[in-house]
């Protein structure tokens, strides 16, 4: 089922998790469906490297992300059944359902994240941003993730729940459990699932408590409105509601803590890009765009087949698993000019950073706002910025791709 010119993918390796792109070039050019190393018990998976195709899949009721509607085997299960805690949680959340379960729980949820209220929250996320740097010691180091990149998000989704800003670091702690055990790789540990299944509990417990506050005391927040909701018969649970507050703190944090850093490093990396940006910070929006395109934030998404279908000329067949190498299709250069450019201007910018279809990214338009905010204020206040290390030690995950931390210098004031 594979090209005689080219060696089965493994995307999960650290070589490829560390410089993608030429990786990326020679399946796109050589073999781009390719019958590739599973992440899970199968004993194989497509890759899809083309933008063409990608979208084609994204956009295709004939593939989903509900395994148990194609296999019986229950390799397609997000966690293992054993983790019951875990399991029963994740498989709350939307981002693993189709219609009409799917469609139920965004619609809720698309309120709370609609292009008014987002741009209603910009003074916040402005303010929060610059205290960020407030408490940074003026000593003309910083590390873009800890120091910056990792508490805005949180900072901001814990705003919108209404949680207390103490609780942020139990909040990481858990969400890197979840992320490690639940991210599209090469099947995780069993030590991974325990620590996961210990962090849902944590999770449970909070949110369980938070979600019986709300019922009893509303407040303005992202929970209320969510209990609001359900009590207004939209038949949204209890455990609903909780795998959803679980999964925006997860999910959505960790996207923009990789947009955020992978979004400097590409502008100290492209001087020129850099200096631009500088000068005309109008760009900033398209900037942002053209940044999620060059170094996408989530470099693959994954989908089921529902039923046999052709593509590039390959036959998928029902119950296959496909893997849609998002940071390839921004790079495909059938869809973009000279896409290996960085080119902050860029016109003709429609990626599929965001992914495509109904499961396009839920909290994309607070995502872009954090995003342009974040290099507003990070190029404002932080002058002569430099890469400490060219070397970057980038985390064991292709899906949420990110560096593990990202040292910086800065000119400190006189």
């Amino acid at each position: 089922m594979t090209s005689s010119t080219i060696l089965r993918l493994n995307p999960f390796t650290p070589e490829v998790i560390a410089d993608p792109y030429p990786i990326y070039r020679r399946y796109r050019e050589l073999d781009p469906v390719h019958w590739g190393i599973s992440s899970s018990r199968l004993p194989g998976a497509w890759y899809l490297f083309r933008y063409e195709d990608v979208v084609q899949v994204l956009e295709s009721p004939n593939f989903g992300r509900e395994a148990w509607r194609v296999r019986d085997d229950g390799v397609g299960a997000p966690v293992p059944p054993a983790y019951r805690g875990f399991s029963s949680m994740v498989n709350n959340w939307m981002v693993f359902h189709d219609p009409p379960n799917h469609t139920r729980l965004r619609s809720l949820v698309n309120k709370v994240f609609s292009p008014k209220i987002v741009e209603n929250l910009r003074p916040a996320i402005c303010d929060i941003a610059d205290g960020l740097l407030d408490r940074i010691h003026l000593n003309g180091v910083i590390d873009i993730v800890e120091d910056f990149a990792f508490p805005l998000p949180v900072m901001v989704i814990g705003n919108l729940l209404g949680v207390d800003p103490a609780d942020r670091p139990l909040f990481r702690q858990w969400a890197l459990a979840l992320q490690h055990a639940s991210a599209s790789r090469l099947t995780p540990s069993p030590e991974a699932y325990e620590q996961a299944e210990q962090a849902t509990q944590g999770f449970i417990e909070y949110f369980k408590s938070a979600i019986a506050q709300r019922h009893a005391t509303p407040r303005q927040d992202l929970i209320t409105a969510l209990v609001k909701a359900q009590e207004d018969g939209d038949k949204l649970n209890d455990d609903e509601i909780l795998a959803t507050c679980i999964h925006l703190l997860t999910a959505g944090h960790e996207t923009t803590i990789n947009l955020i850093t992978k979004g400097i490093l590409a502008l100290l990396r492209n001087p020129d890009a850099l200096h631009r940006v500088r000068s005309h910070p109008e760009l900033i929006p398209s900037a942002i765009e053209e940044l999620i395109r060059y170094d996408s934030p989530v470099q693959m998404v994954t989908r089921w087949a529902y039923t046999d279908i052709e593509i590039g000329g390959k036959l998928i067949r029902r119950g296959d698993h496909v893997g849609l190498m998002l940071g390839s299709a921004n790079r495909d250069p059938d869809r973009f000019i000279n896409p290996d450019v960085l080119d902050v201007g860029r016109e003709d910018c429609k990626h599929c950073g965001f992914g495509s279809g109904i499961h396009f990214c839920l909290g994309f338009v607070l995502a872009r706002a954090e995003a342009q905010i974040a290099l507003n204020v990070l190029l404002n206040r932080l002058p002569e910025l430099r890469l400490m290390n060219e070397t970057v030690q980038w985390a064991d995950n292709l899906v949420f791709h990110g560096p593990k931390s990202l040292p910086v210098t800065f000119r400190t004031p006189k």
